[in-house]
């Protein structure tokens, strides 16, 4: 029985942050010391939960989006997460790289790809043609475009990349399951088939990933209209749930909210414990 749901439990660390956002990897050490503060959540009474926290409505809602393809790093990969979909993540330049045009144009832009990434992928553009936009007082459009072009260059050392374009395909988790530097004009359906067949790769990567999880106490929820989130219960009073992500965003949900499944698990974990 997960720890939170005991009788008699007490008000853990609920400021605990499961932190894979920035890595692709943790230390033994550091999986050990996650474990250890993950046993010390209850289930117990949420003593008024932080206001800023969002609901599981608000943070299922798609942002930093351009059409179809993210352009935050950090968006597409807690979209990733969610969904359990891999990420495309397109290392571009338009203004400068012809090649990177004619990926654009023979395989990213077609219907047919458009169509399947719709329901395989997150997509991810990461464009290093930037543009600076004024923020008003204190922010020029020079100030933005230098802090773009930083953020670029940390993400192009991250994941050694070394001219355009590159594209890699990742696990919702983070670890680069293929790598694709270059592309050659007209070879468009072996590009195309390669990347489905690495996309059906990753995502068995990210199956033993999740497996992994689920004996800490992580699974799938769901709300009434299909969305879903993976994370775990943290904290339960009267129907009101908090949910952590992997990554260590609280969210608040309702039981009423959610799926049959989901309120089926609930009903048998408070009977468990003779609630």
């Amino acid at each position: 029985m997960p720890a939170f749901l005991r009788a008699g439990g007490r008000s853990g660390n609920s400021g605990v942050r499961v932190t894979l956002d920035d890595s692709s990897e943790l230390s033994g050490e550091a999986t050990d010391r996650i474990k250890a503060r993950e046993e010390d959540l209850m289930w117990t009474d949420p003593d008024n939960p932080e206001k800023s926290m969002e609901g599981m409505e608000e943070v299922m809602v798609d942002k930093g989006r351009e059409g179809p393809w993210f352009v935050s790093y950090s968006k597409a990969r807690r979209a990733a997460m969610r969904s359990g979909k891999p990420i495309l993540v397109w290392f571009t330049d338009t203004q400068f790289s012809p090649l990177c045009r004619s990926l654009d144009s023979e395989v990213f832009s077609k219907v047919a790809f458009t169509e399947w990434a719709k329901g395989a992928l997150v997509r991810l553009r990461l464009d290093f043609n930037v543009k600076g936009v004024s923020g008003g007082q204190g922010q020029s459009a020079m100030d933005d475009k230098i802090r773009k072009e930083n953020y670029l260059e940390e993400l192009k050392r991250r994941y050694k990349v070394q001219g355009f374009p590159t594209v890699l395909v990742l696990t919702p988790d983070g670890k680069v399951a293929a790598r694709y530097r270059g592309y050659r004009k007209s070879y468009f359906d072996f590009y195309e088939g390669r990347l489905k067949n690495d996309t059906g790769k990753a995502v068995d990567l990210h199956g033993e990933w999740r497996q992994s999880m689920a004996g800490r106490g992580y699974r799938e929820w769901a709300d009434l209209e299909g969305r879903k989130v993976f994370a775990k219960l943290t904290r339960y009073k009267s129907g009101q749930l908090i949910l952590v992500e992997p990554d260590g965003r609280n969210i608040r949900a309702k039981e009423s909210r959610l799926s049959d499944r989901d309120r089926a698990w609930i009903a048998s974990e408070r009977a468990k414990r003779g609630n």
